[in-house]
């Protein structure tokens, strides 16, 4: 082989490489201006929201937020299978960060075999559901909403998370997480009010405050325009009877119910609501309408892990959020996550 096409095919293999090199680096350039922002709570701004249905990446959100963890991380959730969540999990307590995560003992079969490392895991065998789905970061950054840690609710499933910086907030959570034991054990805290960058947030827990169910009801009874719902179980008649008597006021309601609750455990609720001609649909994508909150007047929000079921106020470990006095982008968004949870349903078939 003479020198010059030596040289020549030098020279092809290193601007090959060379080709090969620069479409590497603006890949990578891409993968980064196109993995999607994450904005975590911070005490300085109003409470964050974070609804899939409106494009967020609630996945994205939960690793992001354990990986920012200096101090510790406490999960209590119904169940965790999502593998980027157990990593992350996993990453935190092989840093030397205690990591605690407590979750129903008869959903969570087999989470001993996927948790590995030094994350303490709490099973939880109660007379109700280990129900509520809440994450603390440093003792003072919550995650906290209607999402289970599964692909499935996180990806595919209607939910919507709050995002929290607050000590004294983080305060309260954090003993009422390490009062959860496997026993079923639980300390009973009231619920408190707190103000984040002028806003009220009321924290209540349940079953621990037989003062839930009536907060619920004054809450229906204090609209004056609207009230928009949606669900994914319903049962409780008398949260009913208090829709009906605001419609019959003059309050214009609104209620959306998963498909498949809607035709089974919520199916008595759907048609008395129905037959009081209240405007009540059920949802129609292909994923559960697993919501589980209620906007007063596009001004109050309540949000949390309970569903309107006996279960949820007297036997679960739930939970719940009362959040006042709406921003513009909060009423913005809740504003655009209704518009597509109503748009993906449809009138109940009642033959």
């Amino acid at each position: 082989m003479s020198k010059a096409i030596r040289t020549m095919k030098r020279r092809l293999t290193n601007s090959l490489y060379g080709a090969i090199f620069f479409s590497l680096v603006g890949f990578f350039f891409w993968v980064i201006e196109t993995v999607p922002e994450v904005k975590l709570p911070s005490s300085t701004e109003p409470v964050e929201f974070y609804a899939n249905q409106n494009g967020d990446d609630l996945r994205t959100t939960v690793i992001h937020a354990i990986d920012s963890a200096k101090q510790s991380v406490m999960l209590v959730i119904y169940t965790l299978t999502d593998p980027g969540i157990i990593a992350s999990l996993q990453r935190k307590s092989n840093e030397g960060i205690p990591v605690t995560v407590i979750l129903d003992g008869n959903a969570s079969k087999g989470i001993d075999r996927k948790m590995r490392g030094n994350v303490r895991i709490v099973k939880r065998y109660a007379k109700g559901l280990t129900h509520q789905k809440i994450l603390l970061i440093d003792g003072k950054s919550l995650l906290l909403g209607s999402a289970n840690m599964t692909g499935e609710s996180l990806k595919m499933h209607g939910n919507l998370m709050l995002g929290f910086e607050s000590p004294a907030l983080g305060k309260m959570v954090e003993e009422k997480l390490a009062s959860l034991n496997e026993d079923g054990d639980r300390a009973i805290i009231p619920h408190q009010s707190f103000v984040m960058d002028g806003q009220k947030v009321e924290m209540w827990f349940l079953p621990d405050d037989r003062g839930a169910i009536e907060r619920i009801k004054q809450l229906m009874r204090s609209a004056k325009k609207t009230i928009r719902v949606a669900m994914f179980t319903w049962t409780r008649y008398d949260f009913a009877d208090e829709i009906v008597a605001a419609a019959y006021r003059g309050v214009k309601v609104q209620i959306v119910l998963d498909n498949n609750q809607g035709q089974g455990a919520s199916a008595k609720i759907v048609k008395l609501l129905a037959k009081k001609h209240i405007p009540i649909r059920l949802s129609s994508s292909a994923g559960l309408l697993h919501h589980k909150f209620m906007i007063v007047d596009d001004t109050i929000l309540v949000n949390g892990s309970a569903n309107w079921t006996k279960a949820a106020f007297t036997q679960n470990d739930d939970c719940f959020i009362v959040l006042q006095d709406l921003t513009d982008k909060q009423k913005e968004q809740l504003t655009r996550l209704w518009s597509i949870v109503w748009a993906e349903s449809k009138p109940p078939d009642l033959r």
